[in-house]
């Protein structure tokens, strides 16, 4: 079957000849391989000079293996993909080949069987360097598989904050409903007391959301001042012990003996130690542990808070830092939370100028959050 015609009939081959030429030196983002029946190169085109790298001198009569992966080669797909073409006639092909300066290029293209009545003359290979679009379908595949991620973890944070915002609702009606019908001043006093811890809950739930809020918008803003780093840290320490009693987990705090002072937002800074200790404490199983250590490094200071609880697996430690992210393993009476207190802590220590890092074994291990801030101010970063 002749494919190739002029309104005088069929082209001869001279003229087929001339137009394969003409591809050859013009086309140049195309390359074209011509092989014998043993896969050697025999013809090498411009095109093919300016994807790879090599030129025809040095690949013309050196096997067709010469531009694929060394881990391709040992499973020998260059072989599967010619005798793919002698059985089929041809056979499109995509996947990474190589160039001569060893790096790596995504080619798109088809690999047939030449032969001429009836005799196989061998093959030829069409390609193009297609990894700006291996790239951006990499890209957006990426993006798909966080979007879903991403409305998966809304999705649960909304179920979450809903769950959150019940949770005080009961005691605080037990509590308003005791108060109208006692007389008894002790059980008035704990009735409100009962109140006031309900609705701090409530108002640290809000405050957590606002600051959400101010961090997707970039309006989370640091007020800095001088201050004593280790009174900074009891404070939040004991802040945190209420509820290390409740849950029976014991409270360990290893700080500097010599006070340090530092350059920061001191409200910020304690809601960085809260936010790790009370993960710590949320995460670790009744007689366990979790513990602080500060310590000076250099420039910068760091705080470290341990656990003795349930760890972080392997594949969650990636994104453990990323907003509406929740672990499993919590306590079932501490809640789970909403998922943001680890965000707010990378942003803070972000915004000081500072990093903050999650090690952990895996499950049953425990946990250790490292939080690294600069002694004093960074200037303002500004774009040239």
């Amino acid at each position: 079957m002749t494919l190739l015609r002029t309104a005088h009939g069929a082209w001869n081959a001279e003229e087929v000849g001339e137009l394969v030429d003409g591809f050859a030196k013009h086309i140049t983002q195309y390359g074209i391989v011509l092989l014998d029946p043993l896969g050697r190169i025999t013809g090498w085109s411009e095109g093919s000079y300016r994807i790879t790298g090599f030129s025809a001198e040095e690949v013309l009569g050196r096997g067709f293996s010469i531009l694929f992966a060394d881990e391709d080669v040992r499973a020998e797909l260059h072989r599967h993909e010619l005798n793919a073409a002698a059985m089929l006639g041809a056979v499109e092909d995509e996947r990474w080949h190589a160039r001569k300066d060893g790096s790596a290029f995504w080619a798109s293209g088809m690999t047939f069987s030449r032969r001429q009545h009836g005799r196989h003359l061998g093959f030829a290979k069409l390609f193009r360097d297609a990894t700006h679009l291996r790239l951006r379908t990499q890209w957006l595949e990426n993006e798909v598989q966080r979007l879903e991620r991403q409305h998966h973890d809304q999705t649960v944070f909304i179920g979450t904050i809903a769950h959150e915002l019940r949770n005080p609702l009961q005691p605080i009606g037990l509590a308003t409903r005791l108060l109208a019908l006692s007389v008894d001043p002790k059980q008035i006093e704990q009735a409100a007391k009962v109140i006031r811890r309900q609705v701090a809950f409530v108002e640290r739930l809000v405050e957590d959301l606002v600051d959400m809020t101010r961090v997707s918008e970039g309006r989370l803003n640091l007020r800095y001042e001088d201050v004593l780093l280790q009174p900074l840290v009891e404070e939040a320490i004991e802040a945190c012990r209420p509820s290390a009693v409740a849950a029976s987990v014991e409270l360990l705090s290893v700080l500097p003996p010599v006070m340090v002072r530092v350059q920061v937002d001191s409200g910020r800074i304690h809601q960085v130690v809260t936010n790790l200790l009370n993960n710590a404490i949320k995460f670790t199983p009744r007689g366990g542990r979790a513990s602080v250590l500060v310590n000076v490094d250099g420039t910068h200071f760091l705080i470290k808070v341990l656990d003795t609880g349930c760890g972080i697996g392997p594949e969650l430690q990636p994104r453990i830092f990323d907003m509406f992210t929740q672990a499993d393993g919590a306590d079932s009476g501490r809640g789970h939370g909403l998922g943001i207190g680890l965000a707010l802590v990378k942003e803070i220590v972000s915004l000081h100028g500072g990093t903050v890092e999650v090690r952990s074994e895996g499950r049953g291990r425990g946990s250790e959050f490292i939080a690294r801030l600069p002694i004093l101010r960074q200037a303002p970063r500004t774009l040239n």
